[in-house]
């Protein structure tokens, strides 16, 4: 009773305390206008986290004289450790579920629940299957108890949630992707698709995502690629001119190369014909004149985009209002956050795009950005993408990140299942011991 109850508590606790009303004149609370949500996001997964670990840590550690003497009597381990798993499986879907429907409900959270409990059961599935191969491993409630925090700590710093991964320490940090540290992080998959999942897939957000999406994308190359671009044109060129072009110095002429390339495979119709000419040897005033022209064309048909789909948002939006006002406003304030916008849209970031190692990348609206194939089983991708590549096609990261929650639970079963972590400790041991 006091594990199913802990979990209801903690979410009225903490959806009372961010219950937040915009407007100090008005008592009616908006769901759009709550800046507190990303927060609640957050601390759900805390939560889920943490209470799978509580009610695990213990679980094997306390059967030991039991396991020692099943041992002997040669009975079946692998049936103790499904017991163990479906009954804590059993207790932390009850328990996110509760935690769901309290804290949903006071914020006004709608038409996620499931999602939700997905996501969260999933944390909390695999905070079981922690916390069993901790129980298995230590002999000591002390030393439990000890390597809980010790195991949450990093999960919350490295969820994405408390800092940007772009600017953490460059020996852990990452400027196109994810952190490799952060891709074993599972509270990194899950508040990933809790966000992206609440931003993208809301009943209101559905009638202008792919055209906010053609929007950005056109808007972001013609105002930050394109000139960037232009930039290391002339840059490159006033080398050539100056004679200063070389081996040893080859100005921007890697850059443009690899960025053409890239307008090469997202438009095909417009391509660049003379590439190979993007080279030392072959860059002079006629190529600089032609990659220049193409830029152009690129701009045009960009801004082309960019018109055609801001017509049609208007449109959309009058249309609505049209032919019902009210129902539009209840949507916008029941489903969109503004904070959750902000957030994955990174509306505040100062350096919008940066050159790293002869590409352009972009750090404004990352939730508008699809991650470009680079191998057919690499889905690693920036935070925030809509979507993951893999195994030659796209998925939606909620469910793609989903299933990379469950591959690690996996994991931590065959860890347990053979006591990997505590033959580990021990040979540690061993080694100490001998040393």
């Amino acid at each position: 009773l006091l594990n199913l109850m802990e979990a209801p508590v903690l979410g009225f606790i903490l959806s009372y305390l961010i219950y937040y009303i915009a407007q100090p004149s008005s008592n009616r609370y908006i769901f759009r206008e709550n800046d507190n949500i990303p927060i609640y996001l957050f601390m759900s997964i805390i939560v889920a986290l943490f209470l799978s670990l509580i009610i695990s840590a213990e679980e094997i550690f306390k059967d030991s004289g039991i396991l020692k003497r099943e041992r002997f009597l040669h009975l079946n381990r692998s049936s103790y450790i499904f017991s163990k798993i479906v009954i804590l499986f059993t207790i932390s879907a009850f328990q996110t579920w509760l935690f769901i429907l309290v804290g949903n409900s006071i914020l006004g959270i709608k038409d996620m629940n499931v999602y939700f409990w997905i996501a969260l059961f999933s944390t909390a599935a695999f905070g079981n299957l922690l916390g069993l191969n901790v129980s298995a491993s230590f002999n000591s409630a002390i030393t439990i108890y000890i390597i809980i925090p010790l195991l949450i700590i990093p999960m919350m710093l490295l969820s994405g949630a408390m800092f940007s991964f772009d600017k953490l320490n460059r020996n852990l940090g990452s400027v196109d992707k994810v952190p490799a540290i952060a891709e074993f992080i599972p509270t990194r998959w899950t508040y990933e698709a809790l966000m992206v999942h609440q931003f993208k897939d809301n009943p209101f957000e559905k009638y202008f995502y792919d055209l906010e999406k053609t929007e950005s994308q056109s808007d972001f190359e013609i105002s930050q690629r394109i000139p960037a671009l232009t930039t290391a044109l002339e840059n490159t060129y006033q080398l050539y001119k100056n004679r200063k072009l070389s081996s040893g110095n080859e100005g921007k002429i890697h850059l443009l190369r690899n960025e053409i390339e890239r307008y090469n495979r997202l438009i095909p119709e417009r391509k660049f014909t003379r590439i190979d000419r993007l080279n030392i040897a072959g860059f002079d005033e006629e190529i600089a004149f032609a990659l220049k022209n193409h830029l152009g064309k690129i701009e045009s048909y960009f801004s082309r985009k960019l018109l055609d789909s801001d017509n049609r948002i208007e449109n959309r939006i009058q249309y609505m209002l049209k032919e019902n006002p009210v129902l539009y406003r209840k949507l916008k304030d029941d489903y969109y956050n503004e904070a959750v916008g902000d957030i994955v849209k990174s509306r505040f970031e100062r350096n919008r795009i940066q050159e790293y190692k002869d590409h352009l990348i972009q750090h404004y609206h990352p939730i508008y950005q699809d991650p470009e194939p680079i191998g057919i089983l690499n889905f690693r991708s920036h935070f925030y993408a809509p979507k993951k590549y893999f195994a030659g096609k796209y998925i939606a990261t909620f469910w793609f990140n989903i299933a990379v929650l469950w591959t690690m639970s996996i994991v931590l079963f065959i860890c347990l299942y053979f006591e990997l972590l505590k033959k580990s400790i021990q040979l540690i041991e061993n080694l100490r011991f001998k040393n």
